[in-house]
């Protein structure tokens, strides 16, 4: 844990940082239920959430409070929820493509934290008991964790923190992959997770609570959690999976219902008229939303999951634009039109002695090849230009981020900005069988396209520390270098060696990158 603030070694420093005088204070630890209102949020699948929004003073109180909060808490890797740089895409990310998954759900999650229970932990990580006290004072109502207030997600995470100690030792032991999202709590598995239930593996679908092991119910119930009892699924191979919800089955995707609302959406606005289609909304879900900002949140969360280039995102994208042209959404390239921008050839050398292979820019990395196309060129630049444009040429030589020993290099060039487009790093490990395509310039000549070779991952290997996928489509000349890629058009591996007189097609694990 962070070495306290002194701000949190007194209550009179911590009222002193935070604007709070005596009589605030006496107030706020006897009737702060008075600074809060109550409102009721629509859930997702029926009936209705009551939020508790703090009043503007105390709301600024507690944040204030949150940004002291915020050190002491050191969040495990499967913690998605209310931790920075995570997201429900992140939490579904840990489980595409594994065939057996568990989704429960903790029985109302702020509810169950307890005046009690956030003093506890807060004394636990080191803050005087009487400091304790008064962070309570303006954190919890009704002897719970308000749901609307900045500072409840962060101390529900802290006292959840042995919750998911324990259950990340259980699914380490038992070679599962564990993780939460504030209430929902998922396992995943390549194999039967036999050890979550009490008998036989349950049919897939919603399951009772009383069919999950006693050894992992214990752990929920032994930290004061409960589960609920409407929301355990058990999915196994061949049905659909999800996670916050999200569909894991082979990669993140979100649901086709999901993509039909916003299409339906879309036409009632077009056919109707925005103000009328904007009363039917309003009318049908008793909410005072504006429906333009509905239907556009909704496209940047398919666009948060599938980019700004998924098809269906950039049809429906364009017909909102033309609703709201003055604010409108940005689209990004198709993919076919990324691969076109994002590969090169490289090259030196003249006739007989000419060396080609392929180039490609990668987010956050910059252009990348394999070593040893460039490995012999003598001092100088290498030429890069693409096939449509051949007669554009630009140039590339090796940087200090190169390594022969993984075959992979970082090249220096000077293809102007506005010129680059990149392609991305797969999120997760592509299974063997995948569908996968070599993206390149295999013994280019004027005339010739971009080519793509489609194939399947036939294996994966480490070898000297190195890790190689395997394909079965040829890598061979000109290819090295090129991006190996999966059906979401992420970067799998970067061409190695092939050709007809290999007996293995491979590729350097793009994984490998980091080392550079």
């Amino acid at each position: 844990m962070s070495t306290l603030s002194p701000d949190l070694m007194s209550v009179a420093a911590l009222h002193a940082k935070l604007g709070i005088g005596n009589a605030e204070a006496k107030f706020l630890s006897r009737h702060v239920r008075y600074r809060y209102r109550a409102a009721q949020i629509p859930k997702r699948r029926g009936g209705n959430r009551t939020l508790l929004a703090p009043d503007d003073r105390l709301k600024f109180h507690q944040r204030e409070l949150l940004d002291l909060l915020t050190p002491l808490y050191r969040s495990k890797p499967a913690v998605h929820g209310f931790v920075a740089d995570r997201s429900p895409i992140t939490n579904a990310n840990a489980h595409q493509g594994r065939p057996y998954l568990l989704n429960l759900d903790l029985s109302n999650y702020f509810g169950a934290i307890t005046r009690n229970r956030v003093k506890g932990v807060l004394i636990a990580v080191g803050i005087p008991t009487a400091v304790a006290e008064s962070i309570c004072d303006l954190t919890v109502v009704d002897n719970q964790l308000p749901q609307g207030a900045p500072t409840s997600p962060l101390l529900a995470n802290m006292v959840t923190f042995r919750l998911d100690k324990d259950l990340t030792a259980f699914a380490k032991t038992h070679r599962l992959r564990y993780t939460r999202y504030a209430d929902d709590i998922t396992f995943s598995s390549y194999v039967r997770p036999t050890v979550l239930f009490v008998d036989a593996e349950p049919f897939p679908g919603r399951i009772d609570i009383s069919d999950i092991a006693p050894a992992l119910s214990g752990l929920i119930t032994g930290n004061n959690f409960s589960l609920n009892p409407d929301k355990a699924r058990y999915c196994a191979q061949k049905t659909r999976k999800q996670v916050t919800g999200l569909v894991v089955n082979e990669f993140t995707n979100v649901r086709r219902d999901f993509v039909r609302n916003v299409r339906s959406s879309l036409y009632r606005m077009e056919t109707l008229g925005l103000n009328a289609a904007e009363l039917e909304y309003q009318a049908k879900y008793g909410s005072k939303s504006q429906i333009s900002s509905v239907v556009r949140g909704r496209l940047e969360w398919i666009a948060q999951v599938r980019g700004r280039s998924f098809d269906p995102y950039r049809v429906l994208a364009a017909r909102f634009n033309l609703l709201y042209p003055d604010s409108p959404l940005r689209i990004d390239p198709t993919n076919e039109e990324i691969l076109d921008r994002a590969i090169f050839v490289v090259e030196y050398g003249k006739g007989k002695k000419m060396s080609q292979g392929s180039a490609f820019f990668l987010d956050g990395v910059g252009l990348v090849t394999a070593h040893h196309v460039l490995a012999k060129m003598p001092s100088g630049w290498a030429t890069l230009y693409r096939a449509a444009s051949p007669t554009i040429k630009y140039q590339a030589r090796m940087s200090s981020k190169a390594c022969s020993h993984r075959d992979l290099a970082i090249l220096e060039h000077n293809v102007p900005t506005h010129e680059q487009a990149f392609l991305k790093q797969a999120a997760g490990v592509d299974r063997i069988k995948a569908t996968v395509t070599v993206v390149g310039y295999p013994d280019f000549g004027p005339g010739d396209n971009l080519i793509q070779k489609q194939g399947r991952i036939v294996g994966r290997n480490i070898k000297s520390a190195v890790r190689y996928v395997e394909v079965d489509m040829q890598v061979g000349d000109g290819l090295s270098g090129a991006p190996i890629i999966n059906d979401r058009y992420e970067v799998v591996a970067v061409g190695h060696k092939g050709g007809p007189q290999e007996s293995k097609q491979l590729g350097i694990d793009i994984v490998e990158i980091s080392g550079l």
